[in-house]
């Protein structure tokens, strides 16, 4: 049985939610608390990790604005976005078709 290569999804999709959503607004700089709720990613505290993660991977960049720590979407995290959503099979970018799904059918 020949085995099917399904794609590689599921690593990505945090990154996906997390630079689609400071790409909203690419110049706003977003507190943790923001950004974690707009891509979906709790508790808001993994966002801090996550967040150092996309920094060393320059996708993000971290100042500070009144003692909190702020982020913003870099230039190559447009461009690694534009790749990702490139890398979703047409059906998984669908809304329609992930709504579906979560009712089973």
């Amino acid at each position: 049985m020949a085995s099917r290569i399904r794609p590689q999804v599921g690593h990505n999709t945090a990154k996906l939610r997390a630079l689609e959503a400071l790409a909203r607004d690419p110049r706003r700089w977003w507190t943790a608390a923001e950004w974690s709720r707009a891509a979906r990613i709790v508790p808001k505290r993994r966002m801090y990790t996550y967040a150092l993660r996309l920094e060393e991977y320059a996708l993000v960049d971290r100042g500070v604005i009144e003692g909190q720590l702020v982020y913003r979407i870099r230039p190559e995290g447009l461009k690694r976005l534009t790749w990702l959503r490139a890398q979703l099979p047409a059906e998984i970018g669908n809304p329609l078709v992930r709504i579906l799904r979560k009712i089973g059918l």
